[in-house]
């Protein structure tokens, strides 16, 4: 800009208006100023443009607390759907991990001044992260309901009748005998995906067996140790409901390890449709949402925040799909 003003004649200022076509500058000045620039092949920073506007077009993704990462499948769709969005739109990302949401740690990353604005994956029960960004009054969005608290903007799938569609999907198919391998109970997927299945066993008119229930924490491994103690209990069942599509892949190797075959002599059925689960042998049976799809929505939802745009609907709430394959 200092050299199209040295080159135009004016102040650095008048360059700044002219090409913000400013109507304090005349026209005159304004095509002269705009000629040079091209003609210097001028181009606007965007990271100082956004500091002269106190803005800094970052947003910040919160990705789950270990023994989750971003490495699960599912959060890389989701990622991907963000991205496309942000940076059609003019900003960029930075990541972190909830590893961070210790207090001492949440005034230094959860501020004004790193970021525009964040998106949170995975609400826990009566997350403590909401009263600190409200205080901050740092715009944000999470992908999940975290409950409680109407004022919170959210994209999620219905997990409750996901869950719920899958365990009747089961027992449409014959199977009474009904495991589960839970997620974390502290999140409110975890909670809710549990319940689906116990709503859908009850309307069938079937006890809950505590037997056949093993928690764990939306991990591969943990799913994995969760199959391994569910049989070592010797209970008796013919399938699983699995709390997410990479547990079921653990699952599945540890039935494969017992030498079960799958389906024939246990079904099993995973949650999220993450694109994997289509390539495993077999194919998984799942209730399908797309992460990516949910990405673009949770982006879409805090760039209106960002714009300060009347919001109807703060609470998007995706129905989740049951997608048959070879597992169950």
């Amino acid at each position: 800009m200092k050299d199209i003003a040295l080159e135009a004649g004016v102040s650095k200022s008048t360059v700044s208006r002219a090409l913000r076509d400013d109507p304090r500058v005349n026209e005159k000045t304004k095509e002269k100023i705009r000629t040079i620039a091209r003609k210097l092949n001028y181009q606007p920073h965007k990271a100082a443009k956004a500091l002269a506007n106190k803005n800094t077009n970052i947003i910040g993704i919160v990705f789950p607390r270990s023994p989750r990462s971003i490495a699960d499948p599912f959060f890389l769709e989701f990622l991907q759907g963000i991205s496309e969005i942000a940076s059609g739109s003019g900003y960029s990302l930075t990541l972190y991990n909830d590893d961070i949401c210790q207090e001492e740690k949440l005034n230094t990353i959860f501020n004004r001044h790193n970021m525009d604005g964040i998106i949170l994956t995975e609400p826990w029960i009566d997350d403590p992260r909401i009263i600190h960004l409200k205080r901050e009054g740092l715009p944000f969005v999470f992908l999940g309901n975290p409950m409680g608290d109407e004022d919170v903007p959210w994209v999620e799938t219905d997990n409750l009748i996901g869950a719920y569609t899958a365990v009747t999907y089961l027992l449409d198919r014959g199977h009474e005998k009904i495991a589960t391998i839970t997620g974390s109970l502290d999140l409110v997927a975890g909670r809710y995906r549990l319940q689906g299945y116990k709503d859908a066993l009850l309307e069938r008119g079937l006890t809950i067996r505590d037997e056949l229930i093993v928690n764990a924490d939306f991990t591969q491994e943990g799913a994995y140790h969760g199959a391994r103690e569910l049989l070592n209990r010797k209970a008796d069942f013919t399938a699983i409901f699995v709390a997410n599509d990479i547990m079921a892949i653990g699952v599945m190797k540890a039935l494969r390890e017992k030498g079960i075959r799958i389906p024939e002599e246990i079904a099993v059925m995973g949650y999220d449709g993450i694109q994997l689960g289509e390539y495993i042998d077999p194919p998984l049976t799942t209730i399908y949402h797309s992460a990516e799809e949910m990405g673009k929505i949770a982006m879409e939802l805090l760039l209106k925040i960002l714009r300060g745009e009347n919001i109807e609907n703060k609470h998007i709430l995706i129905p989740p799909e049951l997608l048959i394959r070879g597992s169950a």
